[in-house]
């Protein structure tokens, strides 16, 4: 499997990949995980390249630009005999670039990427992207929104597999972490600290609830370039807030565990909403944004309430109501493990298996379940 993004720093996709890989291993399977890196890394993986750190779209990325790990990438797949090479976003430069041009085995491609009113890249690279794309054996997409993201500009059949979540492994008991409060309630964020997230939006809820909720905490989980901004708002606005930076995949149920409702205030470009699916695995309720990503897995379930993106006064209701309902937000919370459960990477090792052993037999006429020709 190889990264798009520097795997030394904390992300969705390396999040991703790496479960994708224990979750294939517990199968019996092989898996090797290289991509950029800015710092050693751990559990066998293996850095190709050198990490740098652009910011596109508002948000930041630490990509492999290196060129000269074209070379290591010939060298590593001629020496591997590997029987699928599996490449996580493949149109990123450039890691993904050389991987997919010097691989000998079947691709596997997975775009995760949503934007909406489409990826600036893709119009004006199509010519240099399209040879790439005519190299991979089978397309997956994460969600329908990202489907839809790469299928505007490089159309063929992609199939839907989405993010997983380790059920049983997020939901083993963990102590409370030194930031939460005792007798408080809990609003728990988790993700990136940048405009697109949403988070100044959630502030400003919480602030509009302190009034008639000054027993409730805010926990931040997470960092980036908006947090220096994000504390000042909470510190002058009053709100009892806990900015706790990043934690590590261990550290993190904790959080989930603690919190009385999970907060997801986007407001855009979101393919899949991995942290909604790790609260719901915790049985926790939900209150995000109505955004692609998200009402494709809350819908209307029944295990969390979705508001307009940018509306603080809807976010402060939502957090009201179920802060305010006791039964209402374990009755969500069962719902959301129900639906967690479909997830679980159980699940989706079983669906990759089954895409690989078809790339790998390019004269199979199976049906391909999931399967959308765009």
């Amino acid at each position: 499997m190889f990264a798009p993004y520097d795997l030394a720093r904390p992300g969705g996709v390396a999040t991703h990949i790496r479960a994708q890989a224990r979750a294939l291993r517990a199968r019996g399977h092989e898996v090797s995980v290289f991509g950029p890196a800015s710092a050693p890394l751990r559990d066998g993986e293996q850095a190709i390249s050198s990490a740098v750190t652009i910011t596109f779209g508002g948000t930041e990325s630490g990509l492999g630009l290196d060129p000269f790990a074209g070379r290591a990438l010939h060298a590593l797949l001629r020496r591997e005999p590997f029987d699928i090479v599996h490449v996580h976003e493949p149109l990123t430069p450039i890691v993904p670039w050389f991987a997919v041009r010097a691989a000998r085995s079947p691709v596997v491609a997975t775009f995760h990427v949503h934007r909406e009113g489409g990826h600036r890249l893709y119009p004006w690279a199509r010519p240099l992207l399209a040879p790439l794309m005519a190299r991979v054996a089978r397309r997956i997409a994460v969600s329908a929104s990202a489907r839809e993201t790469v299928a505007a500009y490089f159309p063929g059949a992609y199939d839907i597999v989405p993010n997983g979540v380790d059920v049983d492994t997020l939901r083993q008991p963990r102590r409370r972490p030194a930031a939460v409060r005792d007798g408080r309630r809990h609003v728990v964020y988790v993700g990136r600290l940048e405009p697109r997230k949403g988070v100044e939006h959630l502030v400003d809820a919480m602030a509009r609830l302190r009034a008639r909720r000054a027993d409730t905490q805010l926990i931040v989980v997470g960092d980036g370039p908006a947090r220096a901004m994000l504390e000042a708002a909470a510190r002058d606005r009053g709100i009892d807030a806990a900015f706790v930076g990043r934690v590590d995949d261990d550290a993190l149920a904790g959080y989930f565990q603690c919190a009385d409702v999970v907060c997801s205030p986007a407001l855009g470009g979101e393919s899949f909403g991995i942290v909604l699916l790790e609260a719901l695995a915790c049985e926790k309720p939900i209150v995000a944004t109505r955004i692609d990503g998200y009402a494709a897995l809350v819908g209307d379930s029944g295990c969390g309430e979705l508001v307009p993106p940018g509306d603080s006064a809807a976010l402060a209701a939502a957090l009201d109501h179920l802060l305010s309902d006791d039964v209402k937000r374990r009755r969500c919370g069962a719902r959301g493990l129900e639906v967690a459960r479909g997830y679980d990477w159980t699940v989706i090792a079983r669906r990759l298996e089954s895409i690989y052993e078809e790339a790998r037999d390019p004269r199979s006429d199976r049906a391909r379940p999931g399967t959308t020709r765009c």
